[in-house]
């Protein structure tokens, strides 16, 4: 779906910043005999130099991406930490109750709605799209709905006779929903006079100082800064009064949010100062796109160089725009290797490289890792194949290959 105009102001004066050409949608992993038929589409990143939201400016349908796909959440230690430190964190500062009622949007397989359960929070609700998911996360211990999250979600939500949410989540999913104004209708009736409503998500500013571009792809539908997020939760007499940063997914931003008229509507210190500093403009969003085409061109010239096997390291969202806009295909990363079985035996799109069961029993000599954001967990668990020889090319947000010399964790700058 063609989207002509801003969706926070309805400029239709919106900038093309990067083109990322033809791709198909990032979780469209498909069995190798049906990778043919997957669809393209343009992945455009556009600027409203009307009030500086950035977008997509071509949506795919949620149907099509949210309602059955193979994404997990508890796959990764480093984000099940994450989850677990946040729900504490959540649950001192605004002294939650073992009654009151969390909810999860797009909350997948219930990982962070377990780490709530685990400190005594017993009333929890996921709203999970995808049939798939929703089943994990019920299997899980975790009450689910399998419905995609709206006003009119919200409505069915409060026929059922659930109470106000004191907290409502949404980890990771701010950025997905192309009914975002519904959406924020729907948190506005759910929230508790004095509820607090927490968005994560992948931080413009991160993305453009660490050259991600393969942060950009069609489940992203906005990137956010907080001044950004602010002004669309404002259409809803709601305000970021809190946030602070994390280093989870390369670069991220959690954001708190009330309603204009709660007493928690206090802005901290940190928040403030976070808000005023940042720096994100149309001249650093250029600079981000020349930078995304010099790192392009630099990690394909370094894979054709290289001239020995590569074997990949994990199949995200991320790497289909990753392999795509860099021209990578299974002629230079012979498969990648995946702990998610939802994934394994089946291709990334558009690259046709085969994605197989993780197997450390083998030593590769080159692994390219496409996960680059979870670069600590992935080194420490891997330094087995680190001292047998292997080395781990990691592509962002600088060009390196990390090996062991002399018994000693080496990074080569490329």
């Amino acid at each position: 779906m063609k989207i002509a105009n801003c969706i926070l102001c309805s400029s239709s004066n919106l900038e093309l910043i990067l083109d990322l050409g033809e791709q198909p949608w990032c979780n469209a992993f498909y069995a190798h005999n049906l990778s043919a038929q997957i669809n393209t589409h343009p992945l455009h990143l556009m600027l409203c130099k009307d009030c500086n939201f950035v977008q997509l400016d071509y949506f795919v349908a949620k149907e099509v991406m949210f309602s059955d796909h193979t994404y997990t959440s508890g796959t990764t230690s480093t984000l099940r930490k994450h989850f677990s430190q946040l729900a504490l964190e959540n649950i001192q500062q605004f002294n939650l109750s073992a009654d009151d009622l969390i909810v999860d949007i797009g909350g997948n397989d219930g990982t962070q709605l377990l780490e709530y359960k685990k400190l005594g929070i017993n009333n929890v609700l996921n709203i999970e799209s995808a049939k798939n998911i929703s089943e994990i996360s019920i299997k899980n211990g975790i009450p689910t709905i399998n419905i995609f999250f709206n006003e009119e979600a919200a409505d069915i939500i409060q026929n059922r006779q659930y109470p106000k949410a004191k907290l409502i989540n949404a980890s990771g999913v701010f950025f997905h929903l192309e009914e975002i104004h519904s959406v924020c209708k729907g948190i506005k009736k759910l929230l508790d006079d004095n509820g607090i409503f927490i968005v994560q998500f992948m931080y413009l500013g991160d993305i453009v100082s660490n050259s991600a571009f393969d942060a950009i792809y069609h489940e992203h539908l906005f990137y956010y800064t907080l001044q950004s997020l602010n002004k669309l939760i404002n259409i809803y007499d709601m305000e970021i009064f809190d946030a602070h940063r994390s280093n989870i997914h390369g670069g991220s931003m959690i954001a708190k949010i009330t309603h204009k008229n709660s007493i928690l509507n206090i802005e901290t210190t940190r928040k403030l100062k976070l808000e005023t500093n940042e720096c994100v403009s149309r001249s650093s969003l250029k600079e981000f796109a020349r930078e995304s085409k010099l790192k392009r061109d630099q990690i394909l010239g370094y894979l054709v160089r290289l001239k020995k096997e590569i074997i990949g390291l994990g199949a995200p969202a991320k790497s289909t725009t990753l392999f795509n806009y860099c021209g990578i295909d299974n002629t230079l990363i012979k498969e990648t290797w995946e702990i998610n079985d939802l994934k394994v035996g089946r291709v990334c799109p558009g690259s046709n490289i085969p994605i197989v069961k993780e197997d450390i029993a083998k030593t590769p000599e080159y692994i390219f890792v496409t996960a680059w954001n979870f670069r600590e967990e992935i080194i420490n668990k891997n330094l087995d194949l680190l001292n047998r020889g292997t080395k781990f090319i990691f592509p962002l947000p600088e060009l390196e290959v990390v090996y062991m010399k002399n018994n000693m964790l080496t990074v080569e700058k490329i």
